[in-house]
């Protein structure tokens, strides 16, 4: 299979029903666009199929946004693969949700709406257990919402770590006061 990449786009000589099997058949095929050299790698394919879009030209054609495709696995500020160290558990974890995920399917064919009502559903079960105290199902809740939080950033191009970053730099000198159990930021007040 040859890639015809652009500056915006790298585009597949595939129809998009057909392209899962011969992203199959190419795995470590290289292909450079005037600013990023890719290799692809089976865990590439959930995102690619996810991502891909029928060429306004060609039917029998598919494209993806180089960008997009660099941000998810090649920057090495947002791949967890190249900023994790050996003891960071932390980013350990989420690489192996998102190879759960990606085993199962679940970037295949779910998709971030699917997720959402997971993540809702995991949200009652968590306040079923709160309401109990229930302390075994409080945890098992809260990790069940945190894998769920993983496959739908995933699903949104994101990292879960990006998120997690992003949040903690929005908050980090927030100032406000505990008002009935729950702190409330200054400007809200």
């Amino acid at each position: 299979m040859r890639v015809n990449p652009t500056e915006q786009t790298s585009t597949f000589p595939i129809p998009i029903n057909k392209l899962k099997g011969n992203l199959m058949d190419n795995i470590g095929l290289e292909w450079e666009t005037p600013d990023y050299k890719f290799k692809l790698e089976k865990e590439h394919i959930p995102w690619i199929m996810q991502n891909a879009r029928t060429s306004m030209f060609n039917d029998d054609r598919s494209y993806i946004y180089n960008k997009a495709f660099y941000e998810a696995f090649f920057n090495p500020k947002h791949n967890p693969k190249e900023k994790c160290i050996s003891d960071d558990t932390d980013c350990e974890r989420f690489d192996l949700i998102r190879s759960w995920a990606a085993e199962r399917g679940i970037y295949d064919t779910g998709n971030s709406h699917t997720q959402y009502v997971k993540l809702m559903e995991e949200a009652g079960e968590l306040a079923q257990a709160l309401l109990k105290n229930d302390k075994p199902e409080i945890q098992d809740a809260i990790g069940d919402m945190v894998v769920v939080l993983t496959n739908l950033a995933y699903q949104e191009n994101f990292q879960i770590e990006d998120c997690i970053d992003a949040a903690y730099a929005e908050i980090a000198t927030r100032t406000g006061k505990m008002v009935n159990g729950t702190f409330v930021k200054t400007e809200s007040l």
